[in-house]
């Protein structure tokens, strides 16, 4: 959902360096994984003591935990003085045991309510796209997610509120959004 949004959904040279960095993973994964690895060993000096938080997946929702690096080891694995985070559509990654650096927030959609019910129960976070965010919802506490994006600081098993952004340019409709169920309704209200 943020691949269109901000800078992304009107600078080209956004738009073609996610082409580029997408097509260099896809082509070299290795030498994508090292370059990774090679920025990440700069931060980490540049601002050793300090808290920092890696976001890897903005606009994909690659499983970074399962790439061993170096060492038999994964990015989380080799830089644990820093945090990661990231959001995801696949309910199967809160299968598995994730690097304690690692947060990870389910996004729900119109597919995968029950899914993001059910994980919520687990104690896992959801995001989710409301009218107008509540402060409880289907018995869960509502953080607001549009304060800070650090995730990894919220209580365990919150709903992450988000406020629908509306669309904008001819022909936007939204509308769609809420009636897809992609969006949920707190308030009656149409939408212009």
């Amino acid at each position: 959902c943020l691949n269109g949004s901000g800078r992304g959904g009107f600078t080209n040279s956004v738009q073609t360096g996610r082409r580029n960095k997408t097509e260099f993973y896809l082509q070299n994964r290795v030498g994508f994984l090292e370059k990774l690895y090679k920025e990440l060993t700069l931060i980490s000096k540049k601002h050793a003591g300090e808290n920092v938080a890696i976001r890897l997946n903005g606009t994909s929702d690659i499983r970074w935990e399962k790439f061993k690096v170096r060492d038999n080891k994964n990015l989380m694995e080799l830089f644990p003085n820093l945090q990661f985070y990231d959001y995801t559509k696949n309910y199967l990654r809160f299968d598995i045991k994730l690097p304690s650096n690692y947060s990870l927030v389910f996004s729900r959609s119109e597919v995968n309510h029950q899914k993001s019910i059910d994980i919520l129960k687990r104690g896992f976070n959801v995001a989710m796209v409301f009218d107008v965010p509540p402060t409880e919802f289907e018995g869960f506490e509502v953080v607001d997610g549009d304060e800070t994006d650090l995730r990894f600081l919220d209580n365990k098993g919150v709903i992450v509120g988000l406020k629908y952004k509306k669309l904008t340019g001819k022909g936007a409709d939204n509308n769609e959004a809420f009636e897809s169920g992609f969006a949920i309704r707190t308030k009656e209200k149409v939408l212009p």
